[in-house]
């Protein structure tokens, strides 16, 4: 890869040291685990030794609070971490557009889009992803078969669901391991239930800020959501808990049937097979609300963490150089070893994936993907919808007012378009 000509479609090099190696401070919350990270630096380093990475590492609910005043004060960090999608598309001031050669750096990946503005490779893109994400529902079968449920046969309708809660609840457990505190239900389980109410042009719609919270569907999307928590389907605690560490620690204790979170990073399959045993683990798609809907049966899928280099980094060239290491097979090899996540890169050989019984589901579920409408939401929508659920399932809000609090976070949201 020629570095220059990298360097000159981001807009120059800045000061990078000419004497001993170059220090990079990367913010990371570190998706994928500590063990995963360690292994980035070391096989990084040996291979850059004019590079050295200074990790900087955020829980993932704290990691807006720290981001933030570096934003605000255009300082700190070289190489930063967000979202694909609008959480990142809300920050492209902070990160330095690759322009044409974006292309060149993600060529070997399934899909970088969602590192670019309005998903479109064409247009700008603010950093590399080089993993797959998405959600599905994971379960302990031991609790299925202790509440009289068949543990090959999981609930697979929203009336289903609720007969199989109603058993668990009976039998003493939980029934859905939650947490409502942060952005996770953004993120985790929205898009769940908006796949039975949103077509995919209905999605851009929400991307692009086009359609309303006051419409039905999405109305409707806010109402199954409120009855997760008001049919006693969760925990008690889930108001006032985050999904992470929280709700999938109740999971993983093996105190609940259902913990809905995602295919790679920390609370994937990996960490609850440890916890719970891989024969016991199972792992399926979120129960459809309405089966005939064209998404009810689609995986939302998305790429994970996009890393991207600063505008006010003085060490571009270097930046450059890692986030395109990430984007690598070197580096999507790590991934597979050390996280246990799903690979962006197409080289990555097949021998080193896991063979684990859920790794193997997941390969199903995800062979059919639709867009992730949790990552369309903008951070003021994120906010509302968390808080908002939360006030719901403790009486102080109805649905109605709901929907308006998430109309009102859609008109505070700068990225969108205020066609509403």
């Amino acid at each position: 890869m020629a570095t220059a000509a990298l360097l000159a479609a981001c807009g120059g090099g800045g000061d990078d040291a000419a004497d001993g190696p170059v220090t990079l401070k990367v913010l990371t919350w570190e998706p994928g685990g500590t063990e995963y990270w360690q292994q980035v630096k070391s096989t990084f380093e040996a291979s850059h030794q004019d590079i050295k990475l200074e990790l900087q590492s955020v829980p993932f609910d704290k990691y807006p609070e720290v981001q933030g005043p570096y934003i605000t004060s255009q300082s700190g960090p070289d190489v930063m971490a967000n979202n694909a999608g609008l959480e990142l598309f809300d920050r492209r001031g902070a990160y330095t557009p690759l322009g044409d050669k974006a292309a060149e750096i993600n060529k070997d990946l399934v899909t970088y889009s969602g590192a670019c503005e309005e998903f479109d490779t064409s247009k700008p893109c603010y950093g590399v992803p080089f993993s797959y994400q998405g959600n599905v529902l994971y379960y302990n079968k031991d609790v299925l078969t202790a509440a009289g449920l068949d543990p090959e046969n999981p609930p697979a309708t929203w009336d289903e669901f609720g007969a199989a809660c109603d058993a668990v609840k009976k039998a003493g457990k939980t029934c859905l391991a939650l947490g409502l505190s942060g952005t996770f239900p953004a993120y985790w389980d929205f898009p769940e239930i908006a796949r039975n109410y949103l077509t995919e042009d209905d999605i851009r719609g929400v991307l692009n800020g086009t359609l309303s919270w006051k419409d039905p569907k999405l109305v409707q999307v806010l109402e199954k959501l409120a009855e997760i928590t008001t049919k006693g389907w969760a925990n008690k605690n889930a108001p006032s808990i985050t999904m992470l560490p929280d709700g999938a620690d109740i999971f993983q204790r093996g105190d609940a049937a259902f913990a809905g979170t995602i295919i790679s990073d920390a609370v994937n399959w990996e960490a609850f097979g440890k916890a719970l045993g891989d024969d016991k683990l199972g792992v399926t798609r979120w129960p459809a609300i309405n089966p005939s809907a064209p998404l009810a049966g689609k995986f939302s899928g998305i790429e994970g963490a996009v890393y991207g280099v600063t505008k006010w980094s003085e060490k571009k060239e270097a930046g450059l150089k890692f986030i395109t290491w990430l984007a690598g097979k070197e580096n999507g090899e790590l991934w597979v070893k050390y996280a246990k996540g799903q690979p962006l890169n197409k080289n990555v050989d097949p021998a080193l994936l896991p063979e684990s019984p859920a790794f193997k589901k997941i390969q199903e579920l995800i062979a059919e993907p639709t867009l992730h409408a949790g990552v369309m939401l903008s951070g003021p929508e994120a906010d509302a919808l968390a808080r908002g659920w939360q006030q719901v399932t403790l009486g102080q809000l109805t649905v109605d007012k709901w929907a308006d609090q998430m109309q009102q976070a859609l008109e505070r949201s700068p990225t969108k378009k205020q066609g509403n």
